[in-house]
């Protein structure tokens, strides 16, 4: 997750505008001669490309354009002027010299592209003098090639792609008087072709790729502009792609599209994939001619910094990075604190000048940062004049566009806001809002910015204006999609009940508002997995063919973004190799994915105009409702850096209740519970059971009078919750010696989780298919790798603990017997189970799994914490004994994810499914994929659990399924939860035996774990 979600930092060209789309010859101002004379002239034929494109030639400004093919963009720029008097040299070619090295086009070819020296262009018996300069963009290193000649008196220019070199021949040749082509490639002189055919041949790309590249920058520029990091990243990849492919991987005009991927995978919190671009920049930047590159990497670097929440590390880079900047302007340009002179005559800067004008702005938006990073650090007085300092260059520059406004006053103002100077912050956010109105009004900053008002209006007095502009920001995330983070939408729930308390007569209704703003705190991978399967599901039972293309959509984008990830590796070892041969094969598999996942997208667009509407990010209270049984009450737990919010929907009412905890003290609790949970050398350490109650007084025990009556309890948690199953919570006093005896949430009510509301309603809208199903598919009792097959897939010195340990994993002998007493129960077949030498990969892979309604998985589950050489978690399955390796033993998430199921119920009765991690996506991604794979419940697991204890959980939750004794897969689990406390009651067990949580409590039902299917056999007994 970002680490600054008030201000994501920007890439800089995209805030410039001055990514490579708009850099793409030198600016208009190069080619300006007060004597050169407009001809009109209409699409003149000039000859053809070396490819052998037809080109032609249109007047534009001052200048000629000419278009070679598709004429959507010139392929080079001509122009002419006269050779001044009294300036001619000694020779033609000592003038030729000077006008290729000091001329104002050459001045203008130099903002752009770096240039060899001039080299002679032979010109044919009678023709022109001419001199060529094989250039490179300096901001995309993309090829390019200059020329210019002398004929009768006059000078002319030329420059575009290498490709357009013959046409730009003719063009002059048309200017010049010297006729029009006859349909026929131009005469170019064969020694010219030599001096240029290494670099078209290495180089060769066509105007469209080039087109096509600086378009992927500019919807990435856009996109991070937007503060929509993901739109960024999948743009920036494709544009360092199709770099890559055709300048090729070691090449330093690749750094601007490199830097601002890893910006951007840096903002999306993918830490390891921004810093593999990172490095992969430091190496190439020494090879780099282009002057920002320097200051760029040192001021991306230090936005990476502030991403990890280390401001003290981002400091030193951003004054290196302004020192930098500073260097690139005009001698004098800074001093004194502001622009120097700027009252004075000829001391302004030339701003149509691209690297100025882009230094500037480095100077303007590294000091803004450098303001946020001496905030973090509690300087103050440092922190307030470094944003000073960033308004003074950009208005004494004459240079601040409405949307660099915006941001200097958002900063300036959450920095007021962080000072307690609320009246100030408000005021300055309003200025903020007023320029993202102008220049980008539905956007991401534009909402993040009314909601920071909100909170400054609300710490002010002004409750009225507050309460608006949350409305409002709703309104935008709505229209957008998209969440928010939790330190921006917590002051307006406080808005929202001060306003509810302040007006019982509307209290219903605002706590209904409110509850609807709070699904739109940024919601987790799990909450859209689900979305995805959900819309699947609900679109199956009416429209199977709408299912199957929206499967498919979804899964080329999978198989897209996974060929990425691929190719970032695979370009990095690239690097190092001499050959591109398996890049390029890659490239070609990125391709036909791409053109795949847009033909899916196309039939999906056919048969759901809105197609995105299936996708619910939050819903009206009143849809909750309508969804919930009788017995039912949907609890919804918001945490914010300063509270906990309780939402509970039952019997036709929202009742809110606010807790003093917030997510750090709520995450201190959580850690000490899970840590009781974890058994040492000495056994199992006392249950913290004050901590456990301190939890629910602070969430369910606020809102147990909205609770009474309630039989199951559907749970959307947040933050540190994620990672607790609620079960274990005692409802009063308790003891941690008799823990059997303590009275547990579970003996009040059967408990499901969800991640969202939404999630909630559309699970429990989506309908089964009306094919017949199966009732029940068994896969288990592994059988285990032996050390050589497990060292071949974890080969280095360093992993050879990991493969001692996953060559030393034990049998599970109750597993075994928990999968025989589930057969037993569901009256399965040989056909209905993959076991022992047959439960491999590939025949998990194969199976007609979404002809089951309960999937159902007894072995071991390894997390990365488990075998550090792990790189994701994984189900374990058998190793053949003629494997020469572990690639039938291992079913990561990926595959689970490429399963199409159609189950009410998926259980992973194995070891650690759910990750318990601290907050956050607490989900694992094995958990998380069966939801993408169709399944509409997941029973999983919080934590390592105890082999015996978990077979009977899982044998007798199934057996109460499978009879229709309780409501469904949460009902049923508690049933059997309930009958082990009784039992260990029974038999007075002590403090660490069966009535301990750590054998009872570690299963959780995530999703929709109402009453299932009924059952087509009848029971057998267990």
């Amino acid at each position: 997750m970002r680490r600054q979600p008030f201000f994501p930092p920007l890439v800089l060209c995209g805030l410039l505008g001055l990514a490579v789309g708009g850099c793409t010859r030198p600016p208009q101002s190069a080619y300006d001669t007060a004597a050169t004379e407009d001809v009109d002239i209409h699409m003149q034929p000039v000859g053809h490309d070396s490819t052998g494109i037809a080109c032609a030639m249109q007047p534009h400004g001052s200048m000629r354009d000419l278009y070679c093919g598709d004429r959507n963009e010139p392929s080079a720029h001509i122009t002419r002027e006269p050779v001044q008097k009294g300036a001619a040299t000694a020779s033609p070619d000592a003038e030729l010299a000077a006008l290729a090295t000091t001329s104002r086009w050459r001045a203008g070819l130099d903002t752009a592209y770096g240039c060899a020296a001039p080299r002679p262009l032979s010109p044919r018996t009678g023709g022109p003098h001419g001199l060529v300069l094989a250039c490179r963009q300096i901001q995309g290193g993309w090829p390019y090639v200059g020329m210019v000649q002398l004929r009768g008196g006059m000078a002319y220019y030329a420059d575009g792609v290498p490709t357009a070199l013959p046409a730009m021949l003719g063009a002059m040749g048309v200017l010049a008087g010297a006729g029009h082509p006859d349909g026929t490639q131009a005469a170019v002189d064969p020694a010219m072709d030599s001096r240029l055919a290494d670099m078209l041949a290495l180089r060769a790309f066509s105007t469209g790729d080039r087109r096509e590249y600086a378009r992927l920058m500019a919807v990435g520029a856009r996109a991070n502009q937007a503060e929509d990091f993901a739109a960024a990243i999948v743009a920036y990849r494709a544009a360092l792609a199709l770099q890559q492919r055709l300048l090729g991987v070691d090449e330093p005009g690749t750094l601007g599209a490199m830097l601002a991927l890893a910006l951007n995978l840096s903002n999306q919190g993918m830490y390891a994939e921004a810093e593999q671009q990172f490095a992969a920049a430091e190496r190439l930047i020494v090879r780099s001619d282009d002057p920002l590159a320097p200051a760029t990497l040192l001021y991306d670097r230090a936005l990476d910094s502030m991403n990890h929440a280390r401001p003290d590390a981002a400091i030193p880079l951003l004054r290196q990075a302004l020192a930098r900047y500073e260097n690139l302007l005009p001698q004098g340009g800074l001093a004194g604190g502001g622009l120097a002179g700027a009252e004075g005559p000829g001391t302004q800067f030339s701003l149509s000048d691209p690297l100025t004008r882009t230094a500037l702005l480095g100077v303007v938006e590294t000091w803004r940062h450098l303001a946020l990073a001496l905030f973090h650090t509690g300087d103050t007085r440092g922190g307030n004049a470094a944003i000073a300092r960033a308004n003074a260059v950009a208005g004494r520059a004459d240079m601040a566009s409405p949307t660099m406004t915006g941001r200097l006053h958002r900063t300036w103002g959450a920095l007021a806001s962080a000072d307690n100077r609320h009246a100030l912050a408000a005021r300055e956010l309003g200025l903020a809002q007023q320029g993202f109105d102008t220049g980008m009004p539905l956007s991401r900053p534009m909402a993040e910015t009314i909601l920071l008002r909100a909170a400054a209006q609300h710490e002010s007095g002004q409750q009225a204006a507050a309460r608006e502009s949350c409305r409002h920001a709703m309104t935008l995330l709505r229209a957008l999609g998209r969440g928010a983070a939790a330190e921006l939408l917590g002051p307006c729930l406080d808005i929202y009940a001060v306003a509810a308390d302040q007006n019982p007569a509307m209290r219903e209704t605002l706590h209904a508002e409110m509850f609807e703003a709070s699904q739109w705190i940024q919601g987790s991978v799990t909450a859209r997995q689900i979305a995805l399967a959900a819309a699947r599901l609900s679109a199956s039972a009416g429209n199977p063919k709408l299912a199957a293309a929206i499967r498919a959509q979804q899964d080329a984008r999978q198989n897209l973004e996974a060929l990425y990830h691929q190719r970032d590796q695979m370009a990095e070892q690239a690097r190092q190799a001499t050959g591109n041969t398996a890049l390029a094969a890659l490239d070609g598999q990125i391709a036909t994915a791409g053109a795949a996942m847009q033909q899916a997208a196309m039939a999906v667009q056919a048969l759901v105009p809105r197609s995105e509407q299936l996708l619910q990010q939050a819903v009206p209270a009143s849809r909750v409702l309508d969804s919930l049984r009788a017995d039912e009450a949907f609890v919804g737990i918001t945490g914010t850096p300063r509270h906990t919010w309780l939402f509970v929907l039952h019997a036709g009412h929202v009742t809110v209740a606010r807790s003093p905890l917030g997510d750090g003290d709520m995450a201190v609790l959580v850690q000490a519970v899970r840590t009781s949970l974890t058994p040492g050398v000495d056994g199992l350490p006392p249950f913290a059971m004050t901590q456990a109650a301190a939890i629910h007084a602070a969430t369910l025990g606020r809102v147990a009078s909205a609770l009474k009556g309630v039989e199951e309890l559907v749970i959307a948690p947040s933050g540190a919750l994620l990672a607790l199953p609620f079960a274990l919570l005692p409802t009063g006093p308790a003891n941690a010696s008799d823990p059997a005896r303590a009275p547990w949430l579970i003996r009040q009510a059967s408990l499901a989780y969800v991640p969202t509301a939404s999630n909630f309603v559309a699970l429990r809208q989506a309908q089964t298919t009306a094919a017949p199903r199966r009732p029940w598919f068994g896969l288990g009792d592994f059988q285990p790798a032996t050390l050589a097959q497990a060292a071949a897939s974890f080969p280095t010195a360093s992993c050879h603990a990991s493969a001692a340990a996953f060559a030393s994993l034990p049998a599970l002998p109750y597993a075994r017997l928990e999968l025989q007493a589930a057969a037993a129960t569901f009256g399965a077949t040989a056909g209905d189970q993959l076991l022992g030498a047959r439960y491999t990969a590939s025949n998990v892979r194969h199976a007609a799994l979404g002809n089951y309604r309960i999937v159902h998985f007894a072995t071991h589950a390894l997390l990365p914490t488990d075998l550090p050489c792990l790189t994701e978690p994984v189900i374990v399955a058998s190793t053949p004994p003629t494997a020469l390796d572990l690639g039938e033993s291992l079913l990561g998430a990926d595959m689970i994810g490429a399963l199409h199921l159609n189950a009410d119920l998926v259980v992973l009765s194995a070891c650690n499914t759910q990750g318990g991690a601290q907050g956050g996506e607490a989900l694992s991604a094995l958990a998380r994929n069966f939801f993408y794979a169709g399944a509409r419940a997941v029973m999983v697991t919080q934590w390592s659990v105890n082999d015996q204890a978990s077979a009977y959980l899982v044998a007798s939750s199934l057996s109460r399924i499978h009879a229709e004794r309780t409501g469904g897969a949460a009902a049923s689990l508690r049933a059997a939860q309930m009958a082990m406390l009784d039992d260990a009651q029974a038999a007075g067990t002590g403090p660490s035996g069966l009535g301990n949580p750590f054998f009872w409590a570690p299963f959780v039902v995530i999703g929709d774990g109402g009453k299932a299917a009924p059952s087509t056999t009848n029971p057998p007994n267990l």
